[in-house]
């Protein structure tokens, strides 16, 4: 997941050089030699700061931003953090609309040697979140013009509507694509319609699906109906009545549940830490 200052925000807070040099010294030998009250304060003055600031520069938008950080001093001192538990609304990522969002880090390590010297926060292995994720029916019609979604349902439609195109084609600016989409949440059920532009030709389509969860990282789509209008007659493609497709070895997903106007999905994703020269 890449770092980007998005949605900017204080750098973190900055010790002084002298306090910095003297909790940077003890890092290694001897972490319980800190006094009690500078060790809090790198949580209060330095982490805290460093952590706030690098979940906001995830996001394009963040409401109601809460977290709390769990470190044992000498976990802490060696940049390791136990947990860190997450909670948001109304927050936008990637252009994605989401109404709650509550997630869970734990066994995160950092470069908490460099944070201490006023540099931004850095995630340096991979780790486990757990959590779970709202987002209502305004949210999904919000998110359709998102690039990470919009360029994947192009590449879902054009691989029933034009098989032999090749997928690079619908990332283009002028590539087929959907405009004018209007999705749904029913009971079990995700609808999506609007016009299938290509070329000089616009289509009115409308697909309906249900959705669930196999093996914890399989998407099955469902009872699958696909319509095209041409001369205002609906007219039914011929495609697979289900469909699955994998999410990944680093998604294991509980509960993927569409209830009447919001979609909830429950589960752990593994985070991997960005390039630091990308």
């Amino acid at each position: 997941m890449p770092t980007r200052d998005l949605n900017p925000s204080p750098e973190p807070n900055r010790l002084p050089s002298d306090e910095a040099n003297a909790l940077e010294s003890t890092f290694a030998d001897r972490p319980e030699a800190l006094p009690t009250e500078k060790r809090s304060r790198l949580i209060s003055r330095v982490l805290s700061p460093a952590v706030s600031w690098w979940l906001r520069s995830q996001l394009d938008h963040v409401e109601d931003l809460q977290f709390a950080i769990d470190a044992g001093d000498r976990q802490l001192l060696a940049g390791n953090i136990n947990q860190v538990s997450a909670s948001a609304s109304r927050a936008i990522y990637q252009g994605l609309h989401l109404s709650q969002v509550q997630v869970r880090g734990q066994d995160i390590q950092t470069n908490l040697r460099q944070v201490l010297r006023g540099k931004p926060l850095r995630l340096l292995a991979k780790f486990p979140v757990r959590g779970e994720i709202m987002l209502t029916e305004a949210d999904l019609n919000a998110s359709l013009t998102a690039p990470l979604l919009a360029n994947a349902i192009a590449d879902f439609l054009l691989s029933f509507l034009q098989p032999e195109a090749s997928l690079a084609e619908s990332a283009t600016p002028n590539g087929p694509r959907l405009e004018n989409g209007q999705a749904s949440l029913d009971a079990d059920q995700i609808s999506l319609s609007g016009l299938w532009v290509e070329a000089e030709t616009t289509t009115p389509i409308r697909i309906t699906t249900e959705l669930s969860i196999r093996q914890g990282n399989v998407l099955k789509l469902q009872n699958v109906k696909f319509l095209r209008y041409e001369a205002d007659q609906a007219v039914p493609m011929t495609i697979p009545s289900s469909l699955v497709f994998p999410l990944g070895s680093d998604v294991r997903l509980e509960a993927f549940e569409i209830r009447a106007g919001c979609l909830v999905c429950r589960g752990e994703v593994m985070v991997t830490p960005a390039d630091p020269q990308a």
